[in-house]
């Protein structure tokens, strides 16, 4: 696991938790969680947690003492055995400073830390991939939400997303829907640099950048 990892945070106390729990509840869990997996379908066989939390609340910090992100989540729960923790209604806060934050959630997801050496090659996501760089991917009634004055605001609804909450970039080949308070935006993938506010859209065969304009709604 990354150095950063969350979880090490709490490894005492979920450690008691796990061996306090009835053995019915320490047993091997299956979880689909790959958004490709077609409904019933054999998921991916996890084993049995080393780690166990319920209701959880996470802070990161960045080296000079700010707030980094905060993650909760109704329960989470780390499987040694695939190297990934699986999430229950995450929700996750990436700080911005001065500037509004930004708000992400959905019914479930997943923590997987990335492996290999340092390798300029690939895409934006292998490359942080490569490097070691943490990802969280959430599925299901994903959101992510900026609200930057009572007045202006950006809300955006997908099936599934990638994150870096370290490099605060975002990605999905997902369809998404971008809603804000000058109109509505769909569009068949994104990628998104959080940091700086920038969102990339694209289009997918049919599946275009469309754009509907409400002005009468702008302050």
């Amino acid at each position: 696991m990354p150095r950063t990892h969350w979880l090490i945070l709490a490894i005492g106390v979920a450690v008691m938790l796990f061996f306090s729990l009835a053995p019915d509840q320490r047993r091997p869990v299956t979880e689909s969680l790959l958004p490709d997996t077609e409904p019933g379908t054999h998921g991916l066989e996890l084993g049995e947690p080393d780690l166990l939390l319920e209701g959880a609340v996470i802070t990161q910090f960045r080296l000079d003492g700010s707030l980094q992100y905060r993650l909760h989540a109704v329960r989470i729960a780390h499987f040694p055995g695939m190297e990934q923790t699986v999430l229950t209604e995450p929700r996750l806060l990436l700080d911005q400073g001065a500037a509004a934050p930004w708000e992400l959630s959905s019914l479930r997801g997943r923590i997987i830390g990335g492996s290999g050496g340092l390798l300029e090659t690939g895409s934006r996501t292998e490359r942080m991939e490569r490097t070691g760089a943490e990802r969280v991917e959430l599925e299901d009634d994903v959101r992510i939400h900026r609200q930057r004055s009572p007045e202006r605001f950006i809300d955006l609804t997908t099936s599934a997303l990638t994150l870096f909450p370290e490099h605060e970039y975002a990605e999905t080949n997902r369809p998404v829907i971008i809603s804000t308070e000058a109109g509505r935006t769909t569009a068949a993938s994104l990628r998104a640099d959080l940091a700086t506010g920038r969102i990339l859209l694209a289009s997918a065969g049919e599946d275009r950048v469309h754009t509907t304009l409400t002005p009468e709604r702008l302050p």
